[in-house]
């Protein structure tokens, strides 16, 4: 089981291997941490960070979240993402695609476009 806490150490290089291993091990528990992570003043703790969110949860479009932009532009999609941990979103971590393809079909209705199947 990876180290959690070190995933908020104050070495940004141990933040970076705790935040490498939780998404090695696709640690559900760790993806509040690592949303947090989302917002670190350290550039490659952010690059790594969604890097394991991508493997945790499988949401490869990552709510527009891009590391290496200044934090107001890069603040939209982390709230986005602490609202997918706080509303229980991460259901999907345990159930998988049917979930994943409710999520997709809201996103398409809200944005206008159609809906593909898998």
């Amino acid at each position: 089981m990876p180290d959690r806490a070190a995933i908020q150490s104050a070495d940004p290089n141990e933040r970076i291997l705790a935040i490498r291993a939780a998404g090695k091990a696709k640690d559900k528990q760790a993806v509040p941490l690592l949303v947090d992570r989302l917002e670190d003043e350290d550039e490659a703790v952010r690059f790594f960070a969604i890097l394991a969110l991508d493997r945790i949860t499988g949401r490869h479009e990552r709510f527009g979240y891009d590391y290496a932009k200044p934090a107001r532009e890069r603040a939209k999609a982390v709230e986005q993402w602490r609202r997918y941990v706080r509303d229980g979103e991460d259901s999907m971590l345990h159930d998988g695609s049917s979930h994943a393809r409710e999520g997709q079909a809201v996103e398409a209705r809200a944005s206008g476009t159609q809906e593909s199947q898998p």
